[in-house]
Protein backbone atom coordinates (compact mmCIF):
# COMPACT_ATOMS: atom_id res chain seq x y z
CA UNK A 1 0.00 0.00 0.00
CA UNK A 2 1.48 3.35 -0.86
CA UNK A 3 2.39 6.05 1.39
CA UNK A 4 2.23 9.66 0.99
CA UNK A 5 3.50 12.42 3.18
CA UNK A 6 2.53 16.10 1.84
CA UNK A 7 4.09 19.07 4.00
CA UNK A 8 2.75 22.52 3.16
CA UNK A 9 4.08 25.77 4.04
CA UNK A 10 2.14 27.39 7.05
CA UNK A 11 2.46 30.65 5.59
CA UNK A 12 -1.17 32.01 4.73
CA UNK A 13 -3.92 29.32 3.31
CA UNK A 14 -2.91 29.03 0.02
CA UNK A 15 -0.39 26.05 0.46
CA UNK A 16 -2.88 24.28 2.21
CA UNK A 17 -5.37 24.90 0.03
CA UNK A 18 -3.73 23.73 -2.87
CA UNK A 19 -2.16 20.05 -0.67
CA UNK A 20 -5.93 19.24 0.25
CA UNK A 21 -7.56 19.55 -2.94
CA UNK A 22 -4.88 17.31 -4.99
CA UNK A 23 -5.20 14.87 -1.96
CA UNK A 24 -8.83 14.86 -2.10
CA UNK A 25 -8.60 14.10 -5.92
CA UNK A 26 -5.98 11.69 -5.49
CA UNK A 27 -8.35 9.76 -2.93
CA UNK A 28 -11.68 10.14 -5.00
CA UNK A 29 -9.96 8.35 -7.86
CA UNK A 30 -9.29 5.29 -6.58
CA UNK A 31 -6.09 5.64 -4.39
CA UNK A 32 -6.12 2.89 -1.86
CA UNK A 33 -2.91 3.89 -0.29
CA UNK A 34 -2.56 6.64 2.92
CA UNK A 35 -1.91 10.01 3.16
CA UNK A 36 -0.30 11.81 5.85
CA UNK A 37 -0.67 15.13 5.59
CA UNK A 38 1.72 17.98 7.60
CA UNK A 39 -0.70 20.87 8.27
CA UNK A 40 -1.40 22.93 10.92
CA UNK A 41 -4.37 22.30 12.98
CA UNK A 42 -5.43 26.47 13.13
CA UNK A 43 -5.76 26.21 9.47
CA UNK A 44 -7.47 22.96 9.27
CA UNK A 45 -9.83 24.91 11.82
CA UNK A 46 -10.06 27.96 9.60
CA UNK A 47 -11.24 25.79 6.67
CA UNK A 48 -13.20 22.93 8.33
CA UNK A 49 -16.45 23.80 6.40
CA UNK A 50 -14.49 24.21 2.52
CA UNK A 51 -16.15 20.56 0.95
CA UNK A 52 -12.52 19.62 0.90
CA UNK A 53 -11.39 19.89 3.69
CA UNK A 54 -13.94 18.19 5.31
CA UNK A 55 -13.56 15.21 3.58
CA UNK A 56 -10.16 14.70 4.26
CA UNK A 57 -10.53 15.18 8.10
CA UNK A 58 -13.47 11.99 7.77
CA UNK A 59 -10.88 10.17 5.75
CA UNK A 60 -9.97 6.79 7.18
CA UNK A 61 -6.88 7.03 4.47
CA UNK A 62 -5.86 10.35 5.67
CA UNK A 63 -4.11 11.63 8.76
CA UNK A 64 -3.51 15.14 9.95
CA UNK A 65 -0.33 15.80 11.61
CA UNK A 66 0.05 19.21 12.97
CA UNK A 67 2.97 20.94 11.36
CA UNK A 68 3.60 24.89 11.07
CA UNK A 69 6.74 26.26 8.94
CA UNK A 70 7.34 28.85 8.90
CA UNK A 71 7.01 29.37 13.30
CA UNK A 72 4.61 32.43 13.54
CA UNK A 73 5.33 35.27 15.76
CA UNK A 74 3.32 35.60 18.41
CA UNK A 75 2.36 39.01 17.57
CA UNK A 76 -1.40 39.11 16.65
CA UNK A 77 -0.73 41.21 13.28
CA UNK A 78 2.47 40.21 11.74
CA UNK A 79 4.38 40.23 8.48
CA UNK A 80 5.59 36.68 6.72
CA UNK A 81 9.30 38.55 6.96
CA UNK A 82 8.76 38.50 10.89
CA UNK A 83 8.27 34.48 11.14
CA UNK A 84 11.27 32.28 12.46
CA UNK A 85 12.26 30.88 9.35
CA UNK A 86 15.46 29.42 10.59
CA UNK A 87 13.84 26.50 13.11
CA UNK A 88 12.40 23.76 11.68
CA UNK A 89 11.56 20.34 13.43
CA UNK A 90 11.19 17.92 9.48
CA UNK A 91 9.78 14.92 10.76
CA UNK A 92 10.77 11.11 9.74
CA UNK A 93 9.85 10.59 6.02
CA UNK A 94 11.82 7.70 5.58
CA UNK A 95 8.85 5.27 6.18
CA UNK A 96 6.63 6.91 3.00
CA UNK A 97 6.67 6.10 -0.99
CA UNK A 98 5.71 9.09 -1.80
CA UNK A 99 7.38 12.78 -0.21
CA UNK A 100 5.27 16.06 -1.53
CA UNK A 101 6.33 19.39 -0.22
CA UNK A 102 4.52 22.54 -1.16
CA UNK A 103 6.91 25.22 -0.70
CA UNK A 104 9.15 23.99 2.32
CA UNK A 105 12.82 23.15 0.78
CA UNK A 106 14.86 21.85 3.83
CA UNK A 107 12.69 18.47 3.16
CA UNK A 108 14.66 17.58 0.33
CA UNK A 109 18.30 17.19 2.70
CA UNK A 110 15.88 14.11 4.06
CA UNK A 111 14.54 12.89 0.79
CA UNK A 112 16.12 14.19 -1.76
CA UNK A 113 13.37 12.32 -4.25
CA UNK A 114 10.86 14.87 -2.85
CA UNK A 115 8.29 16.43 -5.05
CA UNK A 116 7.52 19.79 -4.73
CA UNK A 117 4.27 22.10 -5.61
CA UNK A 118 4.49 25.89 -6.05
CA UNK A 119 5.24 28.85 -8.06
CA UNK A 120 7.68 30.62 -6.48
CA UNK A 121 10.65 29.80 -3.66
CA UNK A 122 10.76 31.86 -0.12
CA UNK A 123 14.26 32.74 -0.99
CA UNK A 124 13.05 34.62 -4.25
CA UNK A 125 10.29 36.74 -2.04
CA UNK A 126 12.08 37.62 1.08
CA UNK A 127 15.40 37.44 -0.08
CA UNK A 128 15.97 41.72 -1.26
CA UNK A 129 13.49 42.61 1.59
CA UNK A 130 15.39 45.09 4.27
CA UNK A 131 13.71 43.48 7.04
CA UNK A 132 15.65 40.11 5.81
CA UNK A 133 18.67 41.03 5.62
CA UNK A 134 19.78 38.93 8.46
CA UNK A 135 18.85 36.35 6.68
CA UNK A 136 21.13 36.29 3.46
CA UNK A 137 22.97 33.51 4.61
CA UNK A 138 19.96 30.61 4.78
CA UNK A 139 18.78 31.91 1.71
CA UNK A 140 21.75 31.66 -0.41
CA UNK A 141 21.38 27.85 1.58
CA UNK A 142 17.80 27.37 0.32
CA UNK A 143 18.81 28.70 -3.36
CA UNK A 144 22.09 26.04 -3.35
CA UNK A 145 19.84 23.09 -1.79
CA UNK A 146 17.47 23.59 -4.67
CA UNK A 147 20.19 23.81 -7.19
CA UNK A 148 22.45 21.20 -5.85
CA UNK A 149 18.97 18.00 -6.14
CA UNK A 150 17.09 19.86 -8.62
CA UNK A 151 13.69 18.55 -7.89
CA UNK A 152 10.62 17.78 -10.13
CA UNK A 153 8.43 21.29 -8.93
CA UNK A 154 4.99 21.15 -10.47
CA UNK A 155 3.72 24.81 -11.13
CA UNK A 156 1.67 27.12 -12.76
CA UNK A 157 2.12 27.94 -16.15
CA UNK A 158 1.61 30.98 -16.33
CA UNK A 159 2.53 32.37 -13.48
CA UNK A 160 5.84 30.38 -12.00
CA UNK A 161 8.94 32.53 -10.87
CA UNK A 162 11.99 32.62 -12.59
CA UNK A 163 14.48 30.21 -10.10
CA UNK A 164 11.32 27.68 -10.31
CA UNK A 165 11.46 27.67 -14.20
CA UNK A 166 15.73 27.62 -14.01
CA UNK A 167 16.89 26.00 -11.49
CA UNK A 168 14.15 22.71 -10.82
CA UNK A 169 12.69 20.16 -13.24
CA UNK A 170 10.20 22.14 -14.04
CA UNK A 171 6.51 20.64 -15.02
CA UNK A 172 4.13 23.32 -15.63
CA UNK A 173 0.62 23.04 -15.23
CA UNK A 174 -3.07 24.70 -14.98
CA UNK A 175 -4.82 27.14 -12.81
CA UNK A 176 -6.09 25.10 -9.38
CA UNK A 177 -9.79 24.94 -9.52
CA UNK A 178 -11.22 24.63 -6.26
CA UNK A 179 -14.99 23.87 -7.44
CA UNK A 180 -17.01 22.42 -10.32
CA UNK A 181 -19.69 25.28 -10.27
CA UNK A 182 -20.55 27.46 -13.71
CA UNK A 183 -22.40 29.88 -13.93
CA UNK A 184 -23.79 32.59 -16.21
CA UNK A 185 -22.51 36.25 -14.62
CA UNK A 186 -25.55 38.42 -14.15
CA UNK A 187 -23.83 40.35 -10.83
CA UNK A 188 -21.46 42.71 -11.38
CA UNK A 189 -19.98 42.82 -7.71
CA UNK A 190 -16.37 43.54 -6.16
CA UNK A 191 -14.39 41.85 -3.71
CA UNK A 192 -11.70 43.90 -1.97
CA UNK A 193 -9.13 42.18 0.03
CA UNK A 194 -5.64 42.16 1.55
CA UNK A 195 -5.02 38.39 1.79
CA UNK A 196 -3.50 36.90 5.18
CA UNK A 197 0.54 38.01 4.63
CA UNK A 198 -0.13 41.64 6.66
CA UNK A 199 2.28 43.84 4.52
CA UNK A 200 -0.54 45.92 3.21
CA UNK A 201 -3.31 45.89 5.80
CA UNK A 202 -3.13 48.84 7.32
CA UNK A 203 -3.55 50.81 3.57
CA UNK A 204 -6.37 48.27 2.86
CA UNK A 205 -8.13 49.27 5.85
CA UNK A 206 -7.72 52.85 5.67
CA UNK A 207 -9.03 52.80 1.28
CA UNK A 208 -12.20 50.72 3.15
CA UNK A 209 -12.66 53.75 5.61
CA UNK A 210 -12.13 56.49 2.87
CA UNK A 211 -14.33 54.49 0.30
CA UNK A 212 -16.95 54.20 3.09
CA UNK A 213 -16.75 58.09 4.34
CA UNK A 214 -17.21 59.19 0.68
CA UNK A 215 -20.06 56.68 0.18
CA UNK A 216 -18.36 55.40 -3.37
CA UNK A 217 -20.61 52.96 -4.05
CA UNK A 218 -20.41 49.42 -5.88
CA UNK A 219 -22.53 49.00 -8.61
CA UNK A 220 -24.00 46.19 -6.68
CA UNK A 221 -22.21 44.19 -4.03
CA UNK A 222 -18.62 45.14 -2.48
CA UNK A 223 -17.26 42.24 -0.69
CA UNK A 224 -14.79 42.93 1.99
CA UNK A 225 -12.29 40.98 3.90
CA UNK A 226 -13.79 40.99 7.36
CA UNK A 227 -10.39 41.63 8.90
CA UNK A 228 -10.46 44.99 6.96
CA UNK A 229 -13.98 46.31 8.01
CA UNK A 230 -15.30 48.62 10.96
CA UNK A 231 -17.79 47.97 13.18
CA UNK A 232 -20.50 49.38 11.07
CA UNK A 233 -20.52 49.89 7.73
CA UNK A 234 -23.69 50.52 4.78
CA UNK A 235 -25.96 47.70 3.52
CA UNK A 236 -23.89 47.53 -0.31
CA UNK A 237 -21.06 45.81 1.70
CA UNK A 238 -21.24 42.44 2.85
CA UNK A 239 -18.38 40.05 4.40
CA UNK A 240 -16.56 38.32 2.23
CA UNK A 241 -16.67 34.72 2.60
CA UNK A 242 -14.16 34.06 0.13
CA UNK A 243 -16.90 31.39 -1.19
CA UNK A 244 -16.96 29.74 -4.98
CA UNK A 245 -20.41 31.72 -5.55
CA UNK A 246 -18.93 35.04 -4.70
CA UNK A 247 -16.43 34.91 -6.80
CA UNK A 248 -19.01 33.71 -9.60
CA UNK A 249 -20.73 36.68 -8.59
CA UNK A 250 -17.78 39.10 -8.63
CA UNK A 251 -16.24 40.90 -12.21
CA UNK A 252 -13.83 42.59 -10.56
CA UNK A 253 -11.26 41.87 -7.50
CA UNK A 254 -9.25 44.35 -6.12
CA UNK A 255 -6.60 42.15 -3.83
CA UNK A 256 -3.03 42.08 -2.83
CA UNK A 257 -2.38 39.34 -5.78
CA UNK A 258 -1.37 35.85 -3.96
CA UNK A 259 -1.69 32.76 -5.96
CA UNK A 260 -4.26 31.51 -4.64
CA UNK A 261 -6.84 34.52 -4.80
CA UNK A 262 -5.13 35.03 -8.52
CA UNK A 263 -6.56 31.60 -9.48
CA UNK A 264 -10.27 31.93 -7.79
CA UNK A 265 -10.83 35.29 -9.57
CA UNK A 266 -9.60 33.85 -13.01
CA UNK A 267 -11.53 30.44 -12.98
CA UNK A 268 -14.33 32.99 -11.41
CA UNK A 269 -13.39 35.16 -14.69
CA UNK A 270 -13.05 37.89 -12.91
CA UNK A 271 -10.79 40.95 -13.53
CA UNK A 272 -8.21 41.64 -11.24
CA UNK A 273 -6.85 45.12 -9.74
CA UNK A 274 -3.91 44.77 -7.90
CA UNK A 275 -2.10 46.72 -5.67
CA UNK A 276 1.01 46.05 -3.61
CA UNK A 277 4.30 46.93 -2.24
CA UNK A 278 6.98 48.66 -3.95
CA UNK A 279 9.48 45.57 -2.92
CA UNK A 280 7.11 42.77 -2.82
CA UNK A 281 8.93 40.40 -5.32
CA UNK A 282 6.13 37.88 -6.09
CA UNK A 283 3.14 40.63 -5.71
CA UNK A 284 5.32 42.72 -8.16
CA UNK A 285 5.76 39.07 -10.81
CA UNK A 286 2.07 38.32 -10.26
CA UNK A 287 1.36 41.88 -11.27
CA UNK A 288 3.98 41.91 -14.59
CA UNK A 289 2.02 38.47 -15.73
CA UNK A 290 -1.39 39.86 -15.02
CA UNK A 291 -0.85 42.64 -17.40
CA UNK A 292 1.22 40.80 -19.99
CA UNK A 293 -1.58 38.32 -20.49
CA UNK A 294 -4.52 41.54 -20.04
CA UNK A 295 -5.85 39.85 -17.46
CA UNK A 296 -5.44 42.58 -14.74
CA UNK A 297 -3.60 44.97 -13.72
CA UNK A 298 -1.53 47.01 -10.78
CA UNK A 299 -2.77 50.13 -9.28
CA UNK A 300 -0.47 52.54 -6.86
CA UNK A 301 -2.89 51.97 -3.75
CA UNK A 302 -6.23 50.12 -2.65
CA UNK A 303 -8.17 53.19 -3.28
CA UNK A 304 -7.08 53.43 -7.04
CA UNK A 305 -7.52 49.51 -7.74
CA UNK A 306 -11.11 50.33 -6.64
CA UNK A 307 -11.89 53.20 -8.51
CA UNK A 308 -10.58 51.28 -11.90
CA UNK A 309 -12.64 48.17 -10.69
CA UNK A 310 -15.49 50.58 -10.73
CA UNK A 311 -14.59 52.17 -14.17
CA UNK A 312 -14.02 48.65 -16.04
CA UNK A 313 -18.01 47.80 -14.94
CA UNK A 314 -19.07 50.90 -16.58
CA UNK A 315 -17.24 49.99 -19.33
CA UNK A 316 -19.15 48.82 -22.73
CA UNK A 317 -18.47 45.03 -23.19
CA UNK A 318 -15.26 45.01 -21.12
CA UNK A 319 -16.91 42.68 -18.91
CA UNK A 320 -17.51 40.13 -22.12
CA UNK A 321 -14.08 40.53 -23.64
CA UNK A 322 -12.40 39.43 -19.91
CA UNK A 323 -14.88 36.49 -19.73
CA UNK A 324 -13.82 35.65 -22.84
CA UNK A 325 -9.89 35.86 -22.08
CA UNK A 326 -10.26 33.70 -18.99
CA UNK A 327 -12.46 30.76 -20.20
CA UNK A 328 -9.74 29.97 -22.32
CA UNK A 329 -7.26 29.41 -19.86
CA UNK A 330 -5.73 26.33 -18.72
CA UNK A 331 -7.28 25.01 -15.25
CA UNK A 332 -5.78 21.27 -15.30
CA UNK A 333 -3.79 22.31 -11.92
CA UNK A 334 -5.45 19.74 -9.46
CA UNK A 335 -5.78 16.88 -12.38
CA UNK A 336 -2.07 17.63 -13.69
CA UNK A 337 -0.35 17.05 -10.35
CA UNK A 338 -2.00 14.12 -9.15
CA UNK A 339 -0.75 12.44 -11.61
CA UNK A 340 2.58 13.35 -11.65
CA UNK A 341 2.81 12.70 -8.22
CA UNK A 342 1.30 9.53 -8.20
CA UNK A 343 3.79 8.30 -11.53
CA UNK A 344 7.06 9.07 -8.92
CA UNK A 345 6.04 6.05 -7.13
Amino acid sequence: MIKIAALACANGLGHVRRVVAISTFILKNGFNGSIDLFIPYCHVMTLKNWPDMNFVINSSQVKIINFEYPLRSQAKITNYFDHNWLQIDIPNLQMYDIVWSDNIVNILESRPDTTFTGSFFWHEVLGNKKETVHLGEFFKEQRDIIKSYKPLMIGNEYFSTPDVRTLTEFFPVGLYRYSLLFKEKKNHDILFSCGLGGEEDNIARAAISEIIAKDIQSPQTLYVDPRLLPNSYPDWIKKADFSNEMFLNCVATCIRPGMGTISDALIGRSKIFAFCNEDSFEMIHNCNVLEKMNLGARYTSPLEAYLGAIKFISTAGAIDKQILRTTHLRTDGVFATANLLLDRE
